[in-house]
């Protein structure tokens, strides 16, 4: 979601901003993350070392991510970018599509106390923790309009990937990605109208 909305509120020059805050919670995603899921989804609480890192090596889209930024220092893509920028297009909405077949609203309202902790730290405290880092440590302009930008998105995707992966609770997750993003669109238009406050 973080990219078309970057696009609506601020315009297409400012993603390559964008591409690296996402990467950079992307990692954080794959390795933090799956730390957190690994030892989660284990009965006793306990995993070995090699175990974790068995799992976070072997997780697919850090496969892919390490990929193409391995192969992109060797190879020339640019004959085949217009496709890539094809097939990337279809991510958002196969992956949207995907969340949506696996949204099941049946007791949900048992979910809301869940829900609303998720989204309330995505959605609002996040982005208020980074906001408040860049004004303490003095960074203005385009990067920290779109860092705290990118910091209010809804719960990403990959959160969905790795519940399923790691068998743990994927209708909560799936829920809260449901609502997050319908959540999401009116507060990122308040978190804009902040982030253009302050910056």
């Amino acid at each position: 979601m973080g990219f078309p909305l970057i696009s609506a509120f601020y315009g297409e020059s400012y993603l390559s901003i964008a591409i690296i805050c996402d990467q950079t919670m992307f990692f954080a995603l794959s390795t933090l993350g799956i730390i957190a899921a690994v030892k989660g989804g284990s009965k006793t609480g306990k995993v070995s070392a090699l175990f974790i890192v068995k799992r976070l090596l072997t997780f697919p889209p850090l496969i892919g991510c390490v990929a193409a930024l391995f192969l992109s220092q060797f190879v020339d893509f640019t004959v085949a970018e217009p496709f890539f920028d094809k097939l990337a297009a279809t991510v958002s909405p196969l992956a949207l599509f995907s969340v949506g077949l696996q949204l099941k609203f049946n007791g949900w309202k048992k979910l809301i106390p869940q829900m609303s902790a998720s989204m309330l730290y995505k959605l609002i405290i996040a982005p208020a923790i980074i906001l408040a880092l860049a004004l303490l440590v003095g960074i203005k302009g385009d990067i920290a309009k779109i860092t705290v930008f990118e910091a209010a998105m809804p719960t990403v995707l990959t959160a969905s990937i790795i519940a399923e992966q790691f068998r743990l609770n994927t209708k909560l997750t799936n829920l809260t990605i449901g609502f997050s993003i319908l959540v999401g669109f009116f507060t990122t238009t308040i978190w804009y109208h902040i982030i253009e406050f302050f910056f």
